[in-house]
Formats: C-alpha cells, sequence, structure tokens
C-alpha cells in the first residue's frame, strides 16, 4: 500500500515538473521571438531530448510552431526555428462599465483581434450577456472554444474575494450581483477571473513601456477615481483585495461629502467630475470636457484655480502614496489627462513643494503611454502570464 503511494506520488512529481518545464519553454520561445531547440536546451540545462520531446508536444497542442531555417556558425546541420502560434489559443477581456461592457478578444501573442462595446439595459443580468456576447465572438471568428484559453473581467469597484461580488459607485448593480458566478459556471473548464480595472490599467503600462519599470502606481481618472499597483512586476492588492483605492483617500476632513459617504476624499473633490462641478458652479454655467480644456488652455482664470486646488489635493493623495509604496512610477490615466502638458506641470510643481528631495530626482510622473484600452489590453496580458507562470492572484 504504501510503495503504491509513493509511486503515484512520484507520477505525480514527474507531471508537475512536466507542466513547469513546458512553461518554461514556452515562456523562452515567447521571449526570444525565434529560437532553436539546441538554443532552448544551451539555456535551460535540459537535455536535447527532454527539450525536443517538450516543443513537440507544444507544437502538438498549436501553442508552438516552426517558422524556418536558421543560421550557422560553422559546419553542421542549420537549426529549424520555433515561434509562438498566434493562433494557438485565444482570451477575451471584458472591461464594465456604465453603459454595459466592453468585450475583446486577444490571441496567443496578446495581439487584439476585435473589441466592441455591448449596452446593458438591466444588470442583473449581466452575467448572461457576457456569455453570450463571448459565444458570439467566437462564432464570428470561428474559434473553436476548446482554444479560448481564459476569460479576465476588469471592474470599476471594491471586490469581496469570499463572495465574489462586488461593490462600485459607477455600476448600477446590487449587492447580490452574481455575474461572476455565471462567467465561471459557463466557463469551468478554464480560468476564469476578475479584477479591479485600475490593476490591470497598471498591469498594461507595466508591459508596454519602453523603460523597464518594475514598481508603478497606476491612478486612473474616470467617472471615479482608482489606482493600480505594481510592486516587483506583480500586481498588489493588498490582504483582502481592495489595495488602490486612491480616490477614497480624504484630504480634507471639512471638504464636499464623497458618494462613499466620508468627506473631502480625492475623488469628491480632484476627479473630472468634481473639477466640473465646482467650474460649473463658479461660472454659472455647465461646461462639458472639451469646454473646459479649452478654457484652462486658453488661461481662464476660474478655471485655472479649480484646476489648481484639484491638483494640491491630489499632490496631496500621491505624496501619501509615494511614501508609503516607495515606486519608480507615477502614471496618470483617463480623462484628466486631456488637461495636457500643463496639467502634469502644476501637478509635479505641487508634488515637488511636499515630497522628499530624494523621491523627487528618480521618480517617474508621466502620463499613459498606453495607445490601446488599458483595461483590455492590460487584463489580456495578465490572463496570459497567469496561465503560463502560474502568476494568479486575483479572484477567481
Amino acid at each position: 500500500m504504501l510503495d503504491e503511494k509513493k509511486k503515484k506520488q512520484r507520477v505525480a512529481n514527474l507531471q508537475l515538473v512536466k507542466m513547469s518545464n513546458l512553461t518554461l519553454i514556452f515562456n523562452l520561445i515567447n521571449k526570444k521571438r525565434s529560437v532553436s531547440r539546441a538554443e532552448l536546451a544551451q539555456v535551460t540545462g535540459l537535455s536535447p531530448t527532454t527539450v525536443s520531446s517538450l516543443v513537440d508536444e507544444l507544437i502538438e497542442n498549436s501553442m508552438v510552431r516552426e517558422s524556418g531555417i536558421g543560421s550557422l556558425n560553422g559546419s553542421g546541420r542549420k537549426p529549424i526555428l520555433l515561434e509562438i502560434n498566434p493562433e494557438g489559443g485565444y482570451v477575451l477581456t471584458a472591461e464594465l462599465c456604465q453603459e454595459g461592457f466592453v468585450l475583446a478578444l486577444f490571441d496567443l501573442e496578446g495581439a487584439p483581434k476585435s473589441e466592441k462595446l455591448y449596452k446593458v439595459k438591466d444588470f442583473s443580468k449581466l452575467g448572461a450577456e457576457i456569455v453570450r456576447s463571448a459565444e458570439s465572438v467566437l462564432r464570428e471568428h470561428g474559434i473553436p472554444e476548446k482554444k479560448l484559453l481564459g476569460v479576465c473581467v476588469g471592474v470599476p469597484g471594491i471586490i469581496d474575494k469570499a463572495s465574489k461580488r462586488i461593490t462600485s459607485t459607477v455600476l448600477p448593480v446590487t449587492e447580490d450581483n452574481d455575474f461572476f458566478d455565471v462567467l465561471h459556471d459557463r466557463f469551468h473548464s478554464i480560468p476564469v477571473k476578475m479584477g479591479n480595472e485600475s490593476c490591470f490599467c497598471a498591469y498594461s503600462e507595466k508591459v508596454t513601456r519602453e523603460i523597464n519599470v518594475h514598481s508603478l502606481v497606476y491612478i486612473d481618472f474616470n467617472v471615479g477615481i482608482g489606482a493600480g499597483i505594481i510592486l516587483d512586476d506583480r500586481i498588489f492588492t493588498g490582504a483582502f483585495g481592495n489595495a488602490g483605492e486612491f480616490g477614497h483617500i480624504s484630504v480634507d476632513y471639512n471638504g464636499p461629502v464623497c458618494k462613499c459617504g466620508n468627506r473631502g476624499c480625492i475623488e469628491a473633490v480632484a476627479s473630472m467630475p468634481a473639477i466640473l462641478k465646482r467650474v460649473s458652479e463658479k461660472k454659472k454655467a455647465v461646461l462639458t470636457i472639451d469646454e473646459l480644456v479649452r478654457a484652462f488652455n486658453n488661461g481662464d482664470e476660474t478655471v485655472g484655480d479649480v484646476v489648481r486646488d484639484a491638483c494640491r489635493a491630489l499632490a496631496t493623495g500621491i505624496n501619501s502614496a509615494i511614501n508609503m509604496v516607495n515606486p519608480e512610477a507615477i502614471i496618470i490615466g483617463g480623462d484628466i489627462t486631456k488637461l495636457g502638458s500643463r496639467f502634469l506641470e502644476l501637478l509635479r510643481l505641487e508634488l515637488d513643494k511636499i515630497m522628499f528631495k530624494t523621491n523627487s530626482e528618480k521618480l517617474i510622473i508621466d502620463y499613459s503611454t498606453v495607445g490601446v484600452n488599458p483595461v483590455t489590453h492590460g487584463a489580456a496580458y495578465y490572463m496570459l502570464d497567469t496561465i503560463f507562470k502560474a502568476n494568479g492572484f486575483i479572484v477567481e
């Protein structure tokens, strides 16, 4: 009996090693883009026979393909090069918003294949709507469901890891929202994940920046204000999954009441809706975002005063984040970036007044450089990294 248990354990251990080595080989091919079996053996220290066996398995599963003949220094047989097969698998990612959700399809290399906004009238049926749309996207692109490797949803709100329910000041959802359960039940054979949208914005920023940044805070200005935190290349969500509620840091205890019930939260004094509201009150006229931007860039004093007040509040919150997390970069994304370089300069000036000088010399403060939807894009890369690097640390 004991020998049988040992035998089963040995088989399990061997399978684990095999899966680990498969992941290693796949990631190296993905990283190097074009590499031979011999190079893989040299880099990994695995035997050529083991590497060939693992590569054959990846090719059989359409994850990798042979791409041509490489060059050879000296005599001998020229190596056959390997590359990732983009059509070997796909992930679906969704961004929840006030109107409904944006659903995007990405291939195995993280390249977008489609993205579309689906409007939802009844949010109690959100899960069923996402499932129906996901099935439709796969059919439209002629993708068999067995090639769907994972589904990931970005939400503008707080996620309860235990109940898989969300709390949001943006979405018209009730406390018993069950869309994640519906998704998980439908796609039960593959990873289904959910995370705060700001985290995926941060992840998108990390993978697209030309300069390697391993720790950053991404502050996302949309209807609300959230933050995604990357520490040592990993999303940080805190003990209960709620890290990054940057918009609900109070910077004025006598300030306006926030949707969360507290006073003077950054979201209540420095978000784009808050800026628009204050400008409209002062001017006795309602301004659109475009009108606000034009007035700001044309030197309108009233608008300038309101924006500077917002910068001071925002700088106070950012300085707290810098002192707590000590990131390499603070990245600003969302609607507030429409105020342009002048706003960024005002923010830097306010930060310079209160930051430790050692931080100010090295810290990157910049707008987002991601040219696509950062939520669906970041979720796709996170999903692929999770699948192939066992990097799962968000609700599943």
